[in-house]
């Protein structure tokens, strides 16, 4: 494994590296769309509505949000004290002044306990 796609992709396609470049293409398209079959049909048969990455990051920011302190100003808005630092979250408009629940449109700690 490396960090350079240029290299991963040469390691991948390394014995069709010689082929007619019509046939290098055919080839790499049909890799990459076995990948994405297989990835498709991994998520079509689990139960949960949202991928894994997903689910590890709003997993993550619900432990991270139990440790931190809510006050409601108002219906939707309340102010989180986490160490010193206070943000300002509105449930109604989904943002937060921390900016990852506005910019991610996933709740980040601070929306997580308010919820």
């Amino acid at each position: 494994m490396t960090s350079n796609i240029a290299k991963s992709v040469i390691a991948m396609f390394e014995v069709e590296r010689e082929f007619p470049i019509v046939t290098l293409f055919d080839e790499i398209n049909m890799r990459f769309a076995k990948l994405f079959h297989e990835r498709r049909m991994e998520l079509v048969n689990s139960l949960n509505i949202l991928v894994p990455s997903m689910e590890k990051q709003i997993s993550k920011n619900i432990n991270l949000g139990n440790k931190l302190l809510a006050h409601q100003i108002a219906n939707y808005k309340f102010s989180i004290n986490s160490h010193g630092d206070i943000a300002t979250v509105d449930l109604q408009r989904r943002t937060c002044t921390c900016r990852v629940f506005d910019l991610d449109k996933i709740p980040c700690p601070h929306a997580m306990t308010a919820l």
